[in-house]
């Protein structure tokens, strides 16, 4: 038998983890530096190596490190006061790698925003329902250019931005973000990181450069092999993107909290797999929605709270999967909204989403209903 869903009371949630929202610098920095060393260890070993099998064993050990450093970059975002983690975490992986918080930063601010979340505003999502094989082959595919793109934006279009305006306002916030919605065009972020963004893109244009002298010149084996690490990191977050996080079916009014938890997955169990595809709390994607603030090593004991007080029936349990793979089964058969509804005769669609389709703006943010204690 079918039991109807009980909704979630984000008050009462958040109550239950509140005294929760204290990161542990120690706990960042000794998780990041590790990591951070074992990956570029094992890149020089891929580097140094004469065996392709050796090589491959060593790239594989390095994306998987440097995985886990990246995803601090979503930390960065939500734990802002960490100034000094934040150049910290810049000068082990974000700089070297081309990848700094810059490039993330303004994606990242739209998603968890009532209004943009699940929209064509929203860079860090796409439509998956309906269409997730041939979406996630297509962001599979993409990944292949990463690093030319990475070269090209920081090598090129940075210093071109120094001198022609254009380049600053209009080329580079379409060029290429961390955002999973390709193209995309970011949003010009507040005056308060402009400095600090300035010193960094400046810093991974030399870099940048860097990687095309060693290309042309007798060490072109530090470029490639650069080169197939980004490459191996974005496949890796493209998986994790496809069963670890949203059931990504895209709706014009955008979602409150409670609603982006409900499209959300928690991934739960310690597996070998969810360890190291969803590194840094990001398995529990349904709780940090509800709870952003949480740091990540808080998450495990979060989610065992809301899972012991919450009942059977609450929304929240209904987000939960034991596997990544379990995760990406549930976004491939999830039916499109507008598909669900006018299967039972509850969507006009021309009457209801064509309006916003059609202007391409973005409804007024609805007011957060006060729901039932889940």
């Amino acid at each position: 038998m079918n039991i109807p869903a009980r909704p979630v009371d984000l008050a009462a949630c958040r109550a239950l983890v509140d005294d929760l929202r204290a990161p542990n610098p120690k706990r960042y920095f000794v998780d990041a530096t590790l990591s951070g060393v074992v990956g570029w260890w094992a890149y020089g070993a891929a580097v140094a190596t004469s065996s392709l099998p050796m090589a491959a064993l060593w790239i594989t050990v390095s994306c998987l490190a440097m995985f886990r450093v990246l995803a601090f970059i979503h930390e960065l975002f939500h734990q802002q006061q960490m100034h000094w983690f934040r150049g910290h975490w810049h000068v082990i992986a974000g700089i070297p790698l081309l990848l700094p918080l810059l490039l993330y930063l303004p994606v990242h601010q739209a998603h968890h925003s009532s209004r943009a979340y699940g929209t064509l505003q929203d860079g860090e999502y796409e439509q998956f329902a309906g269409r997730a094989y041939s979406t996630v082959t297509k962001l599979l595919a993409l990944n292949l250019l990463i690093p030319l793109a990475l070269v090209i934006r920081f090598g090129l279009l940075t210093p071109l931005s120094f001198a022609v305006p254009w380049v600053r306002n209009e080329l580079i916030p379409r060029f290429l973000h961390l955002s999973l919605r390709v193209p995309f065009k970011v949003s010009e972020t507040s005056g308060k990181w402009q400095r600090e963004h300035r010193f960094i893109e400046i810093a991974c244009m030399f870099v940048a450069w860097a990687l095309c002298v060693l290309a042309a010149g007798t060490h072109s084996r530090v470029a490639i092999v650069w080169a197939v690490l980004i490459v191996g990191i974005a496949m890796l977050n493209t998986l994790r993107a496809a069963g670890a996080t949203h059931l990504y079916d895209e709706h014009p009014g955008g979602r409150n909290a409670v609603e982006q938890m409900k499209d959300s997955l928690n991934v739960e169990g310690n597996t070998l797999s969810t360890w190291l595809l969803c590194p840094v709390g990001l398995q529990y994607h349904a709780l940090h929605h509800l709870a952003p603030y949480v740091p990540y090593h808080h998450l495990e004991e979060a989610h065992r709270r809301l899972m012991a007080r919450l009942p059977e029936s609450s929304d929240y349990r209904r987000a939960a999967v034991n596997s990544v793979w379990k995760g990406w089964n549930r976004v491939a058969t999830t039916m499109p909204v507008c598909d669900r509804l006018l299967a039972v005769g509850t969507l006009d669609v021309a009457s209801t989403l064509q309006p916003e389709l059609d202007n391409g703006q973005v409804p007024p943010r609805r007011e957060e209903a006060t729901s039932a204690r889940g």
